[in-house]
């Protein structure tokens, strides 16, 4: 090989692995980005659990207290379906 055509292929060589650097520090970057969002939106997720539990267990004490005798009974007065000295449930 002449010395034209040596330089020729190690500057092909150089290209070639910078290019190669470069794609791969891309797609290094790119998959950081993504975990970040990913876990951003894991978070988000989690806050939302959260608050829907809440509002499960605030559902469950609003039925608890609508099925109690207390309510049914001040609800039976209120629409004049028993008269005061009737008893509603048990």
């Amino acid at each position: 090989m002449t010395q034209e055509k040596l330089r020729r292929v190690v500057t092909a060589a150089t290209v070639a692995g910078t290019l190669l650097v470069v794609g791969l520090l891309a797609v290094i970057g790119y998959q950081i980005i993504k975990v970040i969002v990913l876990n951003n939106r894991i978070k988000e997720v989690e806050k939302d659990i959260a608050a829907y539990e809440e509002e499960i267990e605030k559902g469950e004490n609003d039925l608890n207290y609508y099925l109690s005798d207390l309510y049914l009974e001040g609800e039976a007065y209120k629409h004049h379906f028993i008269y005061p000295d009737q008893k509603v449930g048990k």
